[in-house]
Order: C-alpha cells, then sequence, then structure tokens
C-alpha cells in the first residue's frame, strides 16, 4: 500500500513540474501566426488605442511574444488593471487577448509570469504605431446680420479638436477654438456667417448637455445650426436663434444623440521624437553686459556670442542638463545672430545637437514686418540652413519657431507659403498662441502650436493650476486637429516651461514679476507641460538675461536650474 501511495505522489509531482514549467507563445496559441492582419494595443493608463498593421511590425511583436517565456502563476487572484491589454486580429476576427503588466500576461484569463520585463518593447511598438480613434464630427454653422456675434462654452471635455472649414459673406474676423465660434464685420446689416467642425470625443458616454452661451454685438439676427457629420451625409441636431438684444442668451446642446448614430474612425499620424529645446540668444557682445538691467550675472562671465568657445561651453552644458537643442533667435540675413548661427550649428554637428531658428517678426520698433520682408527671410534660411546635419526637420522640412506669429492674418502667411512651395522650399512653422484659448484656425496654416512666456496665461506663481487647463486642452486640440483634415499631417504641440520673470529695471516696462522660488515655479510649469503630453517642451529661456528667465549657470543660482531640467528631462523620457 505505501507503495502505491508513494507511486501516486510521484505522479502527482511529475504532472504538477509539467504543468508549471516554463512554456513558449507557441505553447498557449495555436492560431496561425501569418494570418494576423492586425494587432490593437489599448493602454490601461490613458486608455489610447494604437494599431499595428504594417506586417513588418507585426512580425517584431511575435518576435517579442517568441523571446518570452511564461511559467503559470500558482495562485490566480482576481486583478484590475493592466498595462497594455493586446488583441490579436485576423481580418475581423479576433483570435486572442492578452493583458499584460511588466513582468505577467493574462492569456485565456490565465495568469502567466514572465522572464523579462517587457513594458520598455511594449511602449516602443506602442509609439511607433498610429492611435486609432473613434468619434463624431459636428459642424457648428454660425451666422449673423449683427455687428459680432459669438458662441461659447466652458465645459470642452466632450471636444478632442475643431477646425475652420469656411466662411460666408466678408466678414472682418472669424475664428474658432476648443471653446468657442466667433464671428463679425465692421458694421452690422450684410450676412456673414462661420462653419466650424469639431471631432467629439470617444470616450465614456455623452451624459450632460453642454451649456453655451450666445452672445450678439448691435442690432440684427444671429443664428446656429448644429450637425450631425457623417460619411453619409449631415444630419440638423440643433437650431438656436439669439432672442436679439446685449444680453448673453444661454441654451444647452444635448450631445446625447450621438450615442446612437455611426461615428467616423481616424488615424492620428505617428508623433516626432521627443524633444527638449531651450530659446537661445546669440546677441551678446563682450561689452553690452556693462549695465544697471541685470540682477544676476553668467558663470561664463561677460561673453560675447560670437565665441565658439562659449557657444561650444553652452552646448556641452545643454547637453548635460538633457537639452536636445536650442531655438536660436535670429534677425535675418547678415545679421549678428546669423553670423553666430553658422558658428551654433557647426558646434551643435559635432556635439550631435540640434538647431533650429526662432523667427523674430518684429522689428525694434514691436511692428511686424511686411509680406515681402518675411518672405526674403524664410527663402534665405531654408535655402541656407535646412541641409545643416545640425538643423532640425520634422518629415523632411526644416522647423521654425515664429515669434509674434499672429502680428500677421493667416492670409498673409498662407500667401508667404504658397509663394516658398511654388519654388520647392517647405518650411515648418510653429505658430504662437496667447491666452487661455488657442486659435485653431491657426493650424490650417501653422504646422504647430507654443506658448512663449507663461505670463499669457498666468499673472501670478500661484495660478499653476490654469496652466495645467491651457496646456492640457491646447496640446488635445493640436495633437487630434488630423482628425478633421482632408489630408491628415501631424500637428505639433510644444510646452513652454519656465523658471520665473522679471523685467522691471528694463525701462518702461511694467510686466508682473513671477517669482522663481528657489525652483517651485520652474517645478511646477514642468509638471503641467509633462500632464499635456507634449511633443516637444521649449524652455524660456537658456540666456535671455534682461527679462530674468535664463536657466544657464549664473552667480546667484548656480547649476539648481540645470538639475532641475535633467531631472525632468529623464522622467519625461
Amino acid at each position: 500500500m505505501k507503495k502505491i501511495v508513494l507511486l501516486f505522489a510521484v505522479l502527482t509531482l511529475l504532472s504538477g513540474c509539467a504543468l508549471h514549467r516554463p512554456r513558449r507563445f507557441t505553447d498557449l496559441y495555436a492560431g496561425d501566426a501569418s494570418a494576423i492582419t492586425r494587432i490593437v494595443l489599448l493602454n490601461g493608463i490613458n486608455g489610447e488605442i494604437h494599431v499595428i498593421a504594417a506586417p513588418e511590425k507585426i512580425a517584431v511583436f511575435f518576435d517579442l511574444l517568441n523571446s518570452l517565456s511564461f511559467s503559470l502563476q500558482p495562485n490566480q487572484p482576481p486583478r484590475g488593471g493592466y498595462l497594455y491589454r493586446v488583441e490579436l486580429y485576423a481580418g475581423e476576427q479576433k483570435t486572442l487577448e492578452m493583458t499584460f503588466d511588466s513582468q505577467s500576461v493574462a492569456i485565456h484569463q490565465i495568469y502567466y509570469d514572465l522572464d523579462s520585463d517587457v513594458r520598455q518593447r511594449l511602449d516602443e511598438l506602442y509609439r511607433d504605431t498610429p492611435e486609432w480613434i473613434s468619434y463624431s464630427r459636428l459642424r457648428f454653422e454660425l451666422t449673423t446680420t449683427a455687428r459680432v456675434t459669438r458662441v461659447t462654452t466652458q465645459e470642452t471635455g466632450y471636444f478632442l479638436t475643431a477646425r475652420l472649414v469656411g466662411v460666408t459673406g466678408s466678414p472682418l474676423k472669424q475664428g474658432v477654438s476648443l471653446q468657442s465660434v466667433w464671428v463679425g464685420q465692421e458694421t452690422g446689416g450684410n450676412s456673414v456667417g462661420v462653419t466650424a467642425d469639431f471631432a467629439v470625443t470617444w470616450r465614456g458616454r455623452m451624459v450632460q448637455p453642454v451649456p453655451y452661451v450666445f452672445e450678439q454685438g448691435g442690432d440684427g439676427a444671429s443664428v446656429l445650426r448644429v450637425y450631425n457629420v457623417t460619411g453619409e451625409g449631415t444630419e440638423l441636431l440643433a437650431e438656436i436663434h439669439h432672442p436679439g438684444g446685449d444680453a448673453p442668451y444661454q441654451f444647452s446642446l444635448d450631445l446625447s444623440p450621438l450615442e446612437e448614430r455611426p461615428r467616423q474612425e481616424g488615424e492620428i499620424p505617428l508623433r516626432p521624437a521627443k524633444m527638449l529645446w531651450a530659446y537661445y540668444y546669440p546677441w551678446y557682445y563682450a561689452n553690452s553686459w556693462d549695465t544697471s538691467i541685470l540682477q544676476d550675472q553668467p558663470v561664463l562671465g561677460y561673453y560675447g556670442s560670437d565665441s565658439r568657445a562659449v557657444i561650444k561651453r553652452q552646448v556641452e552644458e545643454a547637453q548635460s542638463a538633457g537639452i536636445d537643442g536650442f531655438i536660436s533667435s535670429w534677425w535675418g540675413p547678415g545679421s549678428y545672430t546669423d553670423e553666430n548661427l553658422r558658428t551654433l550649428l557647426d558646434v551643435a554637428q559635432a556635439r550631435n545637437f540640434s538647431v533650429m531658428i526662432n523667427f523674430e517678426l518684429l522689428d525694434w520698433d514691436g511692428q511686424p514686418r511686411g509680406e515681402a520682408e518675411v518672405l526674403e527671410w524664410l527663402r534665405y534660411a531654408v535655402s541656407e540652413y535646412s541641409a545643416h546635419p545640425a538643423y532640425v526637420r520634422v518629415d523632411g522640412r526644416p522647423v521654425f519657431v515664429i515669434w509674434a506669429s499672429a502680428s500677421l492674418p493667416n492670409a498673409v502667411w498662407e500667401s508667404i507659403l504658397v509663394q516658398l512651395r511654388a519654388e520647392g522650399l517647405e518650411p515648418f512653422l510653429i505658430g504662437q498662441f496667447s491666452g487661455e484659448w488657442a486659435r485653431l484656425d491657426d493650424l490650417g496654416v501653422f504646422d504647430g502650436l507654443y506658448q512663449y512666456n507663461i505670463l499669457n496665461v498666468m499673472s501670478a506663481s500661484n495660478q499653476t493650476d490654469a496652466l495645467f487647463h491651457v496646456y492640457e486642452s491646447t496640446g488635445r486640440a493640436v495633437r487630434y486637429y488630423p482628425l478633421l483634415m482632408d489630408s491628415p499631417a501631424p500637428r505639433l504641440w510644444a510646452a513652454t516651461v519656465q523658471p520665473g520673470y522679471d523685467d522691471h529695471l528694463i525701462p518702461g516696462r511694467q510686466t508682473p514679476i513671477l517669482g522663481r522660488e528657489n525652483g517651485a515655479l520652474y517645478r511646477a510649469t514642468f509638471d503641467a507641460a509633462l500632464y499635456s503630453d507634449p511633443d516637444w517642451i521649449f524652455i524660456t529661456t537658456w540666456n535671455e538675461w534682461w527679462e530674468h528667465t535664463y536657466i544657464e549657470s549664473s552667480q546667484d543660482y548656480g547649476d539648481l536650474y540645470l538639475q532641475i531640467t535633467r531631472k525632468y528631462a529623464e522622467l519625461w523620457k
């Protein structure tokens, strides 16, 4: 009897060993890997869906699976969250679903330990594949015979992005933001209108109606018509007439009917590699530092921006802080900044550092340059620098950050770009916005948006909550803008971080002061920037000493701001 019991125990042990021994993916999945046509990755942290459809990417994913060893977990407690949910499809048929944590996976709700951490490799696959999204498309048609009219909401959570798609009549002004649509004329009497499309989020259910304020200036009639746009046409959802007079009219827009309507699907183009940039000012002469305006001094001493040794030291110091490139202030062909840009590019090339131009649109009197001069400068810059190995390009196009871009109407920018393209020159322009709500009609001209000075959003250092809101909503609108484009192309969101601001010693300035608070403000702006999931981050600034926004090593602060920069660069990347 003892021999029988012993034999049974041995057999049980052997069967348990077989059950719990490490297994390969081919032991767990009997399907045909070559039949898989797409792989869906659902991010368990932010809810985004990315789709792998390219055969070479599908092969990379299976190479990952086949390199792993799967060990059955002895205990199978109920699980909650996950890092990624992965679904395999052969045509329209789902053949397998897996949920991954960093070192475990559930297959058919059975959990296995993995012999290596897969998070980095899954993250790389996720980043290298386009985001897939399901959404509804709303069309706002706003017309008026009054002098001006606008519809506005503070509740923008349902809206991913918006695009200006047309105007009627001859309006003096019109525009669209994630918050508002507006149109106006010099005097009332004529009929003018604006049409804007909004992409409505696919996440969650649209439970609450969206409250709007309908405003009108001057006598006349204003009407808003809202349509649901599908591949089959448009369906009128609401028609709201302003009752007249100057008092704001409040109404609510019920979006719940969209839950029962067919939705559109689209992909967001792949995003550029994350890059951390700092505004760089190559305008200093060695004798320009002896002034009462300065509150601090650089550790490098009173340097000249034409010194190759100084530029080399600055690039090395920036790189050590995790900065990828300088946005170099540029005042046109043949200027002192143009000469120093050439040196900066050569130094940057030797250090695998990047450079792009900060196009100074305003002249010394604060007036925008004319169309002919802007065209001439851009023609020169694209022709002269775009082929340089250190000059940054997106999709092969040289990038220019345009300071005060709104000083010229979008029609002028369109004219400039048409002329450049006719010559085979294709710059990638990042436009500036200010205030809390970016004008999204700017994205019909510019390839991206940025803020230069956070004072455009907050007038005191304790208002960083406002920065979080502005960055999140703007980043969302820029990122999803391609959904509404006729030919989708990437749009770039650059979030600004800043250590402080203080220009009170400059004669004639009365700008609010943002105290540095021993680095606390800088950290808070980094937190807001990262929250918005930016493509790039811009640091205002590396060395603007007059406005006290520099992070370059100084007598007062040492390398404190470089240390903070390094920590956040590592966290972000």
